[in-house]
């Protein structure tokens, strides 16, 4: 064999030997991916694989700035409530009644503000991704009643994704805290909604949760109306207000007498019929994955509910993130009376 038979013999060996090693160590990194440059094999990252939604999500609760008494329109996340021990924003006089006050970022932390090194992930608009948000401006915000009055450590976030303006439930924003992003996890809203008209009757799924009432027409007429979301596999989330009207004669629809009823049913992934959720509340959304649904989110009167979709009779989380006013109590009854939208 000549030398230059014996020096192309050895090359051709060479590579081949590379091409195995480049081989080998693609089947043991299958988080990354292999690259030749200049002869060298190099390790590209590929995506992040999905962690979809946590399992016992920390969820932060959101609240309009109207609603604490700020102006102009966006949102305020939920911090703390500040005990009456470190309060020094409200006393005497102003302990009594609602107000807001700005709180320096120094003290936030002894105010019980949680731990800034664990991000807020913040779900805006329905089925987007979540996005980081970091607070910019603390606040302490008195509100409630004589009989419930408390200040709470709200803070204005810098937000990277698009929110919804404050209006209705639905698009109120909430927030997951924890270390690493929840990729593939998503908000759902509602988005399944019907309305009852008179002489449309119940779906069946829903009859055996609603009162038995003697409601006649035209005397008596019976609204209903029903709002949530539905997924792939067959599982879902049902709010559902039923009101009697009796008109015994009368015109003015003010005058009518009225039986209101509100429940929040789940049919969870495998079950045959939905069942209600215990605190029920008002219907705010859902986080689900590529698994399908994992936890449905309710609220009502200034406390929001976080409910384990793996274990729908088991009492919900409850999260209290802001008092009612006089006025909220007032308006919070949930009636399909005409009366109202008059």
């Amino acid at each position: 064999m000549g030398l230059f038979e014996w020096r192309s013999l050895m090359m051709c060996a060479v590579r081949r030997t590379s091409k195995v090693l480049v081989l080998g160590l693609s089947l043991l990194m299958p988080l990354g991916a292999l690259a030749q440059d200049d002869g060298e094999a190099q390790v590209i990252s590929l995506e992040e694989a999905e962690r979809g939604c946590p399992v016992k999500p920390d969820v932060v609760p959101f609240t309009s700035r109207t609603a604490v008494g700020l102006s102009g329109s966006g949102w305020l996340v939920h911090q703390a409530v500040i005990p009456e021990s470190k309060d020094s924003f409200f006393k005497g006089v102003e302990a009594g009644r609602a107000g807001v006050k700005p709180v320096p970022p120094e003290d936030v932390r002894r105010l019980g503000a949680p731990d800034p090194s664990v991000p807020l992930w913040v779900f805006g608009k329905a089925d987007a991704a979540p996005c980081r948000a970091v607070p910019t401006t603390w606040w302490a915000v008195r509100m409630g009643t004589d009989e419930d009055r408390k200040t709470y450590l709200m803070a204005e976030l810098e937000v990277g994704c698009d929110l919804l303006p404050p209006g209705r439930l639905p698009g109120t924003p909430v927030a997951v805290r924890q270390k690493d992003a929840p990729n593939g996890c998503k908000l759902r809203r509602a988005d399944d909604n019907d309305t009852g008209r008179a002489g449309v009757g119940l779906p069946l799924s829903m009859m055996d949760f609603i009162p038995t009432r003697e409601c006649e027409e035209p005397e008596c007429v019976r609204l209903w109306e029903s709002f949530g979301s539905r997924w792939d596999d067959d599982s879902a989330v049902y709010d559902l207000t039923v009101s009697w009207l009796e008109r015994k004669g009368k015109k003015n629809p003010c005058d009518w007498a009225t039986e209101d009823f509100s429940i929040l049913l789940l049919r969870a992934p495998g079950a045959l019929a939905p069942s209600p959720l215990k605190s029920g509340g008002a219907f705010l959304g859902a986080l689900y994955d590529s698994t399908g649904l994992r936890t449905v989110l309710s609220r009502h009167l200034g406390v929001l509910h976080v409910h384990d979709v793996m274990k729908p009779k088991a009492a919900p989380k409850s999260i209290r993130y802001g008092s009612p006013s006089e006025e909220d109590l007032a308006t919070a009854k949930r009636t399909l009376s005409p009366c109202k939208k008059l």
